[in-house]
């Protein structure tokens, strides 16, 4: 080496230019992804993951396994989540009601706010009231008569304390002015499979309707905005004057707080690619649920608009976790 190099390899060594060569983040994915699912299987958000997860998977070429994690209104799966490494790996796949009425109802061991990096929407539903052929009530308004002729003897089952299954029959009793009494569980499938069985008498839940179309309960009404098109004949709640226009019942992805924005953005990136899959379609369709992907500042306004919604309806209600 001569003493002219030597000179210069000395000053660019001081410049930090011959450091060690910088080393490449690893691309998203390069293992498996754990989806958390904060309910039990069987419900409307594992009906979500379920048909997604195929499609989702294969375009990121790695494996996605759905952990199901039921409890506390979701706030158990969600806890999981919160404290997970922020890497990607870990990811929440939550119902409207762990960012928009949880907060509200109870006191999550987290701060939705704080502790998460919402990511996309993915999902949404229109719920109906579905009741068990032992209800004598045909139309919406025959089971508004009833109820209001048999006050608390409507008992009415959700997928736990604080999630949307609750609060929509809560606004449902208070339109009407019927007195219900709330049973919950840990989860969808739980309560689908008692209002079949006859132990409670009405649900406000998608994961119903597989057994509306199998003709073992009836549904009367349906919150969306519009008539559902497999039920043509099945009313809206707006229709006949028993709802709010307000928030819908939708699902979304969120990751810990703190996930880099490039991962964050190529897991939105594959999740919109996923959803535009008919079969993901077709998957969700089973349980009365539609693909619908959001992200950004739109999602990120809904969350915030949803929150303030529920807030005020469960002011006027009354509704709470007892």
């Amino acid at each position: 080496m001569t003493p002219t190099l030597s000179r210069r390899a000395l000053a660019l060594i001081g410049a930090g230019l011959l450091a060690r060569p910088a080393v490449a983040q690893p691309v998203w994915p390069n293992r498996p992804v754990t989806l958390v699912v904060p309910y039990p299987p069987g419900g409307s958000t594992d009906n979500v993951a379920r048909p997604l997860m195929v499609e989702w998977s294969r375009i990121i070429g790695e494996t996605i396994v759905i952990e199901n994690r039921g409890g506390a209104g979701g706030t158990i799966g969600a806890e999981v989540v919160a404290r997970a490494r922020p890497d990607g790996y870990t990811l929440l796949l939550f119902p409207t009601a762990v960012f928009t009425i949880s907060p509200s109802m109870m006191r999550p061991p987290y701060d939705v706010d704080r502790d998460f990096a919402p990511i996309a929407r993915v999902a949404a539903s229109d719920a109906f009231v579905v009741v068990n052929p032992s209800v004598p009530a045909n139309t919406i308004q025959e089971l508004v008569a009833y109820g209001k002729a048999h006050p608390g003897q409507l008992r009415f089952g959700s997928a736990g304390n604080g999630t949307i299954t609750q609060l929509q029959c809560e606004i449902f009793g208070e339109q009407a002015g019927v007195r219900l009494e709330h049973v919950p569980y840990r989860g969808s499938g739980l309560s689908v499979n008692d209002l079949v069985a006859g132990h409670i008498q009405m649900i406000c839940d998608p994961a119903a309707l597989p057994m509306v179309r199998a003709g073992r309960v009836r549904a009367l009404a349906s919150f969306g905005d519009h008539r559902h098109p497999e039920f043509p004949d099945v009313p809206t709640l707006l229709e006949v004057g028993l709802a709010d226009r307000g928030a819908m019942s939708w699902f979304g992805i969120a990751a810990p707080a703190g996930t880099p924005q490039a991962v964050r953005d190529r897991i939105a990136a594959t999740l919109e690619e996923a959803l535009k899959s008919e079969q993901v379609a077709r998957g969700m369709a089973i349980g009365g649920l539609r693909p619908a992907f959001e992200t950004g500042e739109a999602f990120a306004n809904r969350i915030t608009g949803d929150r303030a919604i529920f807030a005020d309806v469960i002011r006027r209600t009354g509704a709470g976790v007892n």
